[in-house]
């Protein structure tokens, strides 16, 4: 099957030893989505059209979690033999293919694909064989860094491990995110060697292999330091999750999201909210959720994954929402907890409000028709219906079953009220 460019390798084979975990390091979550997931989208962003993830510590996982992407092969690397090596594995993928090839990590999960796209454009258009995407940073610490002449072009990079005291000193940094033409990449890497610190296959060294044959390689400073932070720790995995949680609500209050505290508000990257709602502080929203336009939620609510909210839908101070649906205009607006729930229109749940979902071995549904009214405190325990406007009354437990339409019950177990006697 033919290759279809540009052509985008993501570097996931390492272990990642100060994580401290048993999972890959790619994988760790960064606001509900994989590290990696995010470097792909990057790519993709960019224009790549294949993508190639080199695996090998943990791969059965990187097989995994990206199964079923169309765009994604897989290469192995089996040996930690450096960054060269690992892209070379993917050689016989790409064997025929001569077009760009960008190269990026999958521990740096704030790429954006703006600057990555325009990689590809500068790479088109001067058509030379490497670009580099640089940064400036405060402290260079753990980076390469990029060393250039007098004039300012590029000469070559030196890994930290190898730098002098004043090459430690520049700020300029190699953040491995690189475009080169294919040739161009196989000749340089069939010609770098190991005389390094690790004994190693640096990839860093085919862009000075290039410029001493000739080639035009060039070094562009077109990344923020933000773009760049790598993950090795998970000190870093928190830096990073604030810097994406800080553009993810950037993104939606654009969108016309109003949000009263971001500090102390926590939206996953896979969330959708519409334009008008309004989220009070200390509101978390975690996993694949759906809030349409006009809601109001919080303080202090919790709407996990698989909800959605249609417009102008209440959850209030201390209401938990779990893989439900709540029609236009209802509200609960505290201590509720609402699981595997498909609630109707203009429903009114009241405060302490629970449905019982869980039997201690599966979870149960329950629906509520447009118009009901649950009181204070009531439970209901799954599987039940709640027929359109029903009235289940403050502290009544509703067994398994259903509530007809229109009927008022009470008491424990609830049972429907008789009419006064006249």
């Amino acid at each position: 099957m033919a290759i279809e460019g540009p052509v985008a390798i993501i570097l996931a084979a390492g272990q990642g030893k100060r994580m401290n975990s048993d999972r890959a390091k790619v994988l760790h979550e960064v606001c509900g989505r994989s590290m990696i997931s995010y470097v792909v989208d990057a790519a993709r962003g960019a224009g790549a059209r294949t993508i190639i993830v080199v695996v090998g510590y943990a791969a059965d996982q990187l097989y995994a979690a990206l199964d079923g992407e169309p765009d994604i092969r897989f290469a192995v690397q089996d040996k930690q033999l450096g960054t060269g090596h690992a892209v070379k594995v993917c050689r016989p993928l790409l064997e025929g293919y001569d077009g760009p090839i960008m190269v990026l990590v999958g521990d740096e999960p704030l790429l954006r694909p703006e600057p990555l796209a325009d990689l590809f454009e500068r790479q088109r258009k001067e058509g030379a064989p490497c670009l580099l995407g640089t940064a400036e940073v405060d402290d260079p610490t753990g980076f390469g860094r990029i060393l250039r002449d007098s004039a300012g072009r590029f000469l070559r990079i030196v890994e930290e491990r190898d730098c002098s005291p004043e090459e430690r000193a520049i700020r300029e940094v190699n953040p491995s995110c690189y475009v080169f033409d294919a040739p161009a990449l196989w000749s340089s890497l069939d010609q770098i060697g190991t005389s390094n610190a690790q004994g190693e296959y640096y990839l860093t060294d085919a862009p000075e292999q290039l410029l001493r044959a000739g080639g035009k390689v060039l070094a562009l400073n077109v990344l923020s330091a933000d773009d760049i932070l790598g993950v090795n720790t998970r000190q870093h995995l928190a830096q990073a999750g604030a810097i994406m949680q800080a553009r993810i609500q950037d993104h939606w209050m654009t969108e016309g999201v109003s949000i009263v505290d971001p500090g102390n508000t926590y939206i996953d990257g896979r969330a959708k909210i519409g334009r008008d709602t309004l989220i009070h502080p200390f509101s978390v929203i975690t996993g694949v959720v759906t809030i349409g336009e006009r809601c109001k939620i919080g303080p202090f609510a919790h709407i996990r994954s698989g909800t959605t909210l249609a417009d102008d839908v209440e959850v209030g101070s201390f209401v938990d929402v779990n893989r439900s649906t709540l029609d236009s205009g209802t509200i609960a607006r505290h201590l509720a907890y609402l699981g595997d729930a498909k609630v109707g229109r203009d429903v009114n749940i009241g405060g302490g409000a629970i449905t019982a979902n869980f039997d201690g071995e599966r979870k149960h549904p329950t629906t509520i028709g447009d118009g009901a009214r649950v009181g204070a405190n009531a439970v209901l325990v799954a599987p039940v219906q709640v027929g359109a406007n029903a009235v289940i009354g403050a502290g009544a437990v509703v067994p398994r079953g259903e509530v007809p339409a229109g009927t008022t019950v009470a008491g424990v177990p609830a049972k429907p009220l008789k009419p006064a006697a006249d």
